[in-house]
């Protein structure tokens, strides 16, 4: 759930079928353009309509203005589905795509506290980024990472999960300290719309 802020817009994140669950690449370049993998299937439960809303808007309007990011996730068929930049055209490094579906594939197996990681690469490619998705699909915690690729490719997988875990410890604490509560939130990635009510309950801004 999210606080009532806005009104809830679906982002096309673009499926790769691939019966076979299988990896193939296409292309003098190599890059990774269908994506399957038996082993991340069934590594949470959110729909992957949940996992598609809102994610290009927050991507271009909110952490990576004007310049280029690629994001995804598997859904829980197996199947990696991601939004990039130039309306899907940009891809980054064929590794540096493999290493963001290894940790995301990790952490949904490992702590997706009812929800869903993404993994991607923003602000140009250059930067590590992590967003997870609450049990409702809506956007509640994304961590970044300014540390060069040959830095954090050398950390175990692990190190991520330390991460996750210590930012939604940190996101619990908020919520409890701030009592927001069921009446305070709208399931922005599920199309509810603010009421009167949401909006009324919401605090005032101070500056």
């Amino acid at each position: 759930m999210e606080r009532a802020s806005g009104v809830a817009t679906t982002w096309d994140m673009p499926a790769v079928e691939d019966d076979a669950l299988v990896k193939e690449s296409l292309g003098e370049s190599g890059q990774i353009v269908v994506v399957g993998d038996r082993a991340a299937a069934h590594l949470h439960e959110l729909p992957e309509q949940w996992l598609r809303a809102r994610v290009r808007g927050w991507m271009e309007m909110c952490e990576s203005p004007d310049l280029a990011y690629w994001i995804g996730t598997y859904a829980p068929n197996g199947t990696w589905i991601y939004c990039s930049s130039n309306n899907d055209a940009y891809q980054p490094k064929s590794f540096r795509q493999e290493y963001a579906q290894q940790v995301a594939r990790h952490l949904n197996k490992q702590c997706n506290f009812g929800g869903a990681w993404l993994a991607g690469w923003f602000r140009g490619g250059r930067e590590f980024y992590l967003l997870w998705k609450d049990m409702d699909g809506d956007i509640q915690i994304p961590i970044e990472c300014n540390k060069p690729f040959i830095a954090i490719v050398k950390w175990p997988v692990e190190t991520w999960e330390r991460h996750a875990c210590t930012a939604y410890a940190t996101w619990q604490e908020c919520r409890s300290n701030t009592e927001v509560g069921k009446r305070d939130t709208v399931k922005l990635a599920q199309g509810e719309r603010p009421s009167a009510k949401h909006l009324a309950n919401a605090p005032e801004a101070t500056i």
